[in-house]
């Protein structure tokens, strides 16, 4: 079956992970739940904290353009 064509706009990360979380994500792969290789599965997990993370109504984003963010208030 042919991919299907990605409809938003997307970058790439590189990152490094111990052998363990490579090794869960392979294992999620397999299933084919997440996706279908352990880089789908992982980039659907940080999809996921990212959208957790920002729900968050005490967490803004700086408007100065640097890209950080704001640690919330406890």
């Amino acid at each position: 079956m042919a991919k299907h064509r990605n409809l938003t706009d997307s970058g790439t990360v590189r990152i490094t992970l111990s052998t363990e979380s490579v090794r869960l994500l392979e294992e999620l792969a397999v299933k084919g739940v997440y996706g279908r290789n352990a880089a789908e599965v992982a980039a659907r997990f940080v999809d996921k904290a990212l959208e957790n993370f920002f729900e968050k109504p005490n967490l803004t984003l700086r408007k100065s353009g640097t890209g950080a963010a704001r640690r919330p208030r406890r």
